[in-house]
């Protein structure tokens, strides 16, 4: 008895081990525990002692010709090696060979904009002239090889100069290009020294299309010749306006720079006149920015312009936003830009707008620049606001603080796929809209596929599954880590997080050890399954026991990942009490929790997987046995626009025209749910006791849209 009493104690501590871990016992690649050992990083979620890091800086000259989409240009590079290693090759970006003939490519792009790639016509090291078309350079796709004959050495500056040309894709937009022909966002358009760190050395991955990018700061000193009919905006901001603008346009572009209120700079018909630049055959456009790891700009001859600025701290931030006349949503772009900044300034995450503008060009889809977002035109002003918000808060991650998109996409792209959510919530005019409730719809509708892959596998190894993975998962982790903690909390993670790291590269430990601190808890036991295990997040109504004078609802975890627990108990008097547990009830291994409920005429309970994290929702809801006559049932069946309701076999069945049928399960006499759809119900309406129509119905009383079938 003695043995076996022993031996279930040491399977139980061994049990509770697996969950209460130390973050310190994660599994960790190679590389980056090296970096821990070098001291360059700390498991205080600090930069280590011994960590360092290079600058670039960037002169560049430049012309581009609309007509033919040819741009060249000519750069110094000042390059700081920060790191104690000699250098004896150099790494450099090509970011436009994506469109070389022959290029590695995560889809395919056609044939229209195939080009031979970004054309090197000069590269001079330290003084010294290197052959392009010699052994020591080799072009791998859009990475540019270079062997030093003399190496970098460490606390070093160096000078790179490059002469280049390139043409600028016209019909295919992979977050950049030319729209209508007149109007271009340009961007990833310069040679640019590929970063070196100290968890992988030179970064050697290439840019297939779907990762993005990691790359170093470094101020911007950057001149743009285009013929004078075009405006052109930047990451930086521009030096020489009034030898540029007309006196009328400056006062406006002025008057914005002071104002709370939308300043039409370039109007409609404004245009036409051709006044708003001085008269020229071309102009030359010199920008500046400091600290910055990229620059893109754009130039329209066609498009209108809308300024205003907001107050961030003791200065003011200038805001743009610049479109084509018969955008559906972009004449408000400029209010909302304005908005969002405010709200990430004040709100969450709570940390001032790091750059000193923001440029919302109206080109297509949605990416993110330094102090530039390139969108198109969304469907519906919810989506309009998500979108602005969404390239806007990519301001903060991963630019203010440089995150490798390339290893972990997740990590900006989680945490601003889910907190500008808060915006939309804010600003929306929708009164169906649900805080997160989309963000929860994807997450569950996906979850537990073949497109389940741990967030911690390295984003360029995730295939078809890259935005499910960067995305959807780590978007709902972070929701689901802030229901955790709570959102005051979550502010103050992400802002020790980013006074720590802001024009760093961090790694996700870094983000973990710092949540850590903040918690005042080792969150093992959340990071492990939601960052680095395969399995998804499943709750499902175990049980429900009626008992004479109360009733015990048991909650069975059924998946791997811990989510919090919200339920809806209904009585049979129509009383309803909602009850709610946090995530961190699963973290000492338990499998069910009991809710004991002090009333025993429960009608229904729900399991609310509208705002929960769940895979499987058949199981959420439970619904006491209640039978409705077949007279009543024949009285049910009809056809109501674009719903449906028929009789089988003494069964009662809904569906819409081209969808599959469900079997209704009678709530009362005139709400029916659905195994199916766990959070969806149907109410009958009657008029003079004749069924009139049928209405859905969120399990949290919010009206379906009655969508109709094409």
């Amino acid at each position: 008895m003695k043995k076996l009493v022993s031996t279930v104690i040491t399977l139980l501590l061994i049990f509770s081990m697996a969950y209460a871990q130390n973050s310190k016992d994660l599994y960790m690649p190679k590389d980056i525990k090296k970096a821990y050992e070098k001291g360059t990083r700390s498991y205080d979620g600090k930069p280590g002692k011994n960590y360092f890091q290079n600058k670039t800086d960037y002169k560049i000259k430049a012309e581009f010709t609309p007509e033919t989409r040819i741009l060249t240009g000519e750069e110094i590079i000042n390059f700081q090696n920060n790191s104690p290693n000699n250098l004896s090759v150099l790494y450099i970006k090509l970011y436009q060979n994506l469109f070389k003939k022959g290029s590695a490519r995560d889809w395919d792009i056609g044939f229209v904009d195939i080009h031979d790639g970004v054309k090197i016509k000069s590269l001079i090291v330290n003084g010294k002239k290197i052959d392009v078309n010699s052994k020591s350079v080799n072009v791998n796709s859009t990475l540019m090889r270079v062997r030093l004959s003399e190496k970098i050495l460490p606390k070093s500056k160096n000078k790179i100069e490059i002469k280049w040309s390139l043409v600028i894709p016209g019909t295919v937009k992979i977050r950049m290009g030319a729209y209508n022909k007149t109007n271009f966002m340009i961007s990833y358009w310069y040679p640019k020294i590929s970063v070196y760190d100290d968890v992988s050395g030179w970064n050697v991955i290439p840019h297939k299309g779907n990762c993005e990018y990691y790359n170093d700061y470094g101020d911007f000193d950057v001149e743009i010749t285009v013929p004078s009919i075009y405006t052109v905006w930047s990451s930086g901001l521009l030096q020489n306006p009034k030898e540029i603008y007309t006196k009328k346009y400056l006062k406006r572009i002025e008057k914005a720079a002071v104002s709370n209120e939308i300043i039409h700079v370039i109007a409609k018909g404004d245009r036409e006149k051709s006044d708003i630049t001085k008269k020229a055959e071309k102009h030359t456009w010199k920008f500046k920015a400091t600290y910055m790891p990229d620059f893109a700009f754009a130039l329209s001859n066609k498009y209108l312009w809308d300024a205003t600025s907001v107050k961030v701290g003791n200065k003011r931030v200038l805001v743009h936003a610049v479109y084509k006349e018969n955008s559906k949503d972009f004449h408000e772009v400029a209010d909302i830009s304005r908005k969002s900044i405010d709200y990430f300034s004040n709100k969450t995450p709570g940390i001032p707008y790091p750059y000193p503008q923001l440029v919302a060009f109206n080109g297509g889809g949605g990416m993110e620049f330094p102090g530039m977002i390139n969108d198109g035109d969304a469907r519906n002003r919810n989506r309009t606001i998500n979108l602005t918000a969404h390239e806007i808060g990519h301001s903060y991650y991963p630019f203010y603080v440089g995150t490798n998109e390339q290893r972990y996409a997740w990590v900006d792209e989680g945490l601003i796929t889910f907190f500008p959510k808060k915006i939309v919530g804010k600003y929306t005019n929708d009164k169906n809209y649900k805080l997160f409730a989309d963000l929860v719809s994807k997450y569950n509708s996906t979850a537990g596929t073949a497109n389940e892959i741990p967030l911690m596998v390295s984003s360029t190894n995730t295939g078809q599954a890259y935005r499910y993975h960067a995305y959807i998962r780590s978007s709902t982790a972070f929701y689901t880590l802030h229901e955790l903690i709570g959102a005051e909390k979550f502010n103050k993670g992400l802002q020790e997080y980013t006074k720590r790291w802001n024009g760093k590269h961090p790694t996700p430990y870094d983000l973990f050890f710092t949540f850590n601190e903040i918690a005042g808890e080792d969150l093992a036991w959340f990071w492990k399954p939601w960052f680095f295990d395969l399995g998804y997040a499943d709750l499902a109504i175990k049980k429900v026991n009626i008992k004479k004078k109360t009733s015990e609802i048991i909650i069975e975890k059924k998946g791997h990942f811990p989510v919090q627990i919200n339920l809806k108990v209904i009585f049979k008097d129509g009383s309803t009490k909602k009850f709610s547990k946090p995530a961190s009830i699963w973290k000492d291994g338990k499998k069910t929790f009991r809710f004991e409920i002090k009333k025993p005429d429960i009608k229904e309970v729900l399991l609310n997987n509208l705002l929960a994290p769940d895979a499987y929702g058949e199981d959420n809801v439970w619904t006491a046995l209640h039978n409705i006559s077949k007279k009543t049932m024949k009285s049910y069946v009809g056809k109501y626009g674009a719903r449906n309701i028929i009789l089988n076999n003494g069964e009662l069945y809904y569906y819409r025209k081209g969808g599959s049928k469900m079997k209704m399960i009678a709530v009362d006499d005139i709400f029916f749910r659905f195994k199916e759809l766990s959070y969806f119900r149907l109410k009958i309406i009657k008029k003079d006791e004749k069924v009139i129509a049928v209405e859905g119905y969120y399990n949290d009383g919010r009206k379906a849209r009655n969508k109709k079938n094409k």
